[in-house]
């Protein structure tokens, strides 16, 4: 069965054969007339084409349905490459030390980054040889790649899948209301980049976005902000970090408009013009630069710095031969550039379109300080040769298209993540077990692993954030079911987690766990003719036994659950 279209002159847009081939009115917009394609029909439609959506996209495919999968921007790659973030991992992602904590499709995107940098980059010997190179060797991120190589990476796990019909990709929609009845999704409406609404059907959706966008389009219940703290018994989360009696949905991370920068170790003067506010900000950089060193100049080994240039660099020197690349490129995602001034849910469109245009000059702010007025440690300030890179962001401004978001709304599912649960502190208040020899929950449920930190970054309500330990962690499935929709799922960072789990969850290989099992499930689910919960409650076995045959790790080995330290390179 492929993926089916339909124009306005009627007529399913797929052939008996399964490939997908172009009706009357499809074929009139391809000769370059007025697009009349309204609705496009697949078994499983997943709204949100970053991280957790290829990944939903892919398990979903893989367990034998036809997927429809949609994307604001005109790139895949959400954090990979839509937000500029190279992936935050933890220390067990490499093959070295164990691979454990991800997903295999996950591992196969990695080792298909590495290997198309060896097959098109001027790589040098030592990079050709090196089983797990970093092309950026920065030190936040073990695989720091350019946007591009990971978006290509990413359309080469999807393309087969294109060209056999199963799949159908569309770009510059984004969900605007959803048709319901009986707690169940029939159609997601979606507004085109030409004003055009256009129609998605499906038997399952899986909201893989962001800020987790189909839930108020739904009427999912679901948390914006914090939960109201405090014990269990009045109401609350009864977590160790969240003891405030009242709930804020104003008390959210901060995000961040991340800026791809280029440096040549060389002169040269890219400085761009002092934003409007600049005075206002530059007490923040100074304070922050004052502490933390900032040298694109040259290279700095760990117990020398750490270097904040090479914190997300994705291009350095020393990977490539000598005269091949004669640039750096950093992407520059600092404390001092998240926006904590303000929100971009909870609020009204007005309030968002300006606190979005606020982070951008508030990224530039920081841009025109590197530039100008950080201290030198040879002496001196600034570095006039830093400039935008607006051909690694894909926008004209150097710029992400998107903002990097740390939280969005989280679905009340049908039994939520607390930090009682895998928070190492709390853990050890509960329970009593030393810290070195606890570990977190055991899921009866598990769809999946991951780990990082309770890493809270400070926004408009607490600017200081949180950073707290936390064991190697289960995904739980019931994370995954809203507690009042029975055909859709969480497939990224919109699961029942609470704004203190969120922190640990929030993280690359992470989401990429939850959306592929969410793809898997919801594929079981259509073929068994079943619906997530009750395949929950009777049939986990088979579900597990599924993910597993697709290499989807459900548990961590004995020896790791109770380890929770961090290496060099740690905060997101």
């Amino acid at each position: 069965m492929s993926v089916s279209r339909r124009g306005l002159l009627g007529g399913v847009a797929a052939a008996a054969t399964g490939a997908v081939v172009l009706n009357r009115s499809e074929a009139a917009a391809a000769a370059g007339d007025a697009p009349t394609i309204d609705s496009y029909r697949a078994q499983v439609v997943v709204v949100g084409g970053g991280v957790g959506g290829i990944a939903a996209a892919l398990g979903a495919l893989r367990t034998g349905v036809t997927v429809l999968l949609t994307e604001e921007t005109d790139w895949i790659g959400g954090q990979f490459t839509t937000q500029l973030v190279p992936p935050d991992e933890h220390q067990w992602i490499e093959p070295s030390v164990g691979a454990q904590g991800q997903t295999q499709s996950y591992k196969n995107l990695r080792a298909a980054v590495r290997a198309f940098y060896k097959a098109n980059y001027p790589v040098t010997t030592a990079f050709k040889s090196n089983a797990e190179p970093n092309p950026g060797d920065a030190w936040v991120s073990r695989l720091a790649a350019d946007p591009a190589v990971w978006r290509t990476c990413l359309w080469n796990l999807l393309m087969p899948y294109m060209a056999g019909g199963k799949l159908h990709v569309l770009f510059g929609h984004r969900p605007v209301s959803a048709a319901m009845l009986n707690g169940k999704i029939q159609s997601v409406a979606l507004k085109g980049p030409d004003g055009t609404t256009r129609y998605a059907y499906g038997s399952y959706f899986i909201d893989s976005t962001d800020l987790g966008d189909l839930l108020p389009l739904t009427g999912a219940n679901h948390t914006v902000g914090r939960e109201k703290g405090g014990a269990q018994s009045s109401g609350g989360t009864g977590e160790l970090n969240n003891s405030n009696p009242t709930a804020d949905p104003m008390d959210q991370q901060a995000f961040t408009m991340v800026m791809a920068v280029g440096y040549r170790r060389s002169t040269g003067d890219n400085r761009i013009s002092k934003p409007a506010n600049y005075e206002k900000h530059q007490p923040t950089f100074k304070t922050f630069f004052a502490s933390n060193l900032f040298d694109p100049s040259k290279d700095y080994s760990w117990a020398e710095g750490p270097n904040f240039w090479q914190y997300r660099r994705v291009a350095a020197l020393g990977s490539f031969y000598s005269g091949s690349h004669l640039e750096e490129v950093s992407l520059l995602n600092f404390a001092c550039n998240d926006f904590k001034s303000g929100a971009i849910l909870a609020v009204d469109d007005a309030t968002r379109t300006a606190n979005l245009a606020a982070a951008k000059e508030l990224s530039l702010s920081m841009l025109y300080y590197l530039q100008n007025e950080v201290p030198k440690p040879s002496g001196g300030t600034g570095y006039p040769a830093l400039r935008l890179r607006p051909d690694v962001s894909g926008t004209l401004d150097g710029i992400g298209k998107s903002p990097y978001i740390r939280e969005g709304r989280r679905i009340h599912s049908i039994g939520r993540i607390f930090e009682w649960q895998v928070g190492v502190d709390n853990r050890v208040a509960l329970t009593g077990v030393p810290d070195t020899k606890g570990s977190a929950v055991q899921f009866g449920d598990a769809v999946g692993t991951g780990h990082y930190w309770l890493d809270i970054h400070g926004g408009p309500k607490n600017p200081n954030g949180l950073w707290r330990r936390c064991y190697p962690y289960q995904i739980p499935l019931m994370a995954l079911i809203p507690n009042n929709i029975s055909n859709l799922l969480a497939g990224g960072k919109c699961l029942g987690t609470t704004h203190v789990t969120n922190g640990a969850f929030r993280l690359h290989p992470t989401e990429w766990n939850i959306g592929e099992a969410a793809g898997v499930v919801a594929a079981f689910c259509i073929k068994e003719k079943t619906d997530p919960r009750t395949a929950r409650s009777s049939r986990m076995a088979e579900i597990k036994n599924l993910l597993s045959s697709q290499g989807v790790q459900l548990s961590w080995p004995t020896a790791t659950r109770t380890k929770w330290l961090l290496p060099q390179g740690f905060r997101s």
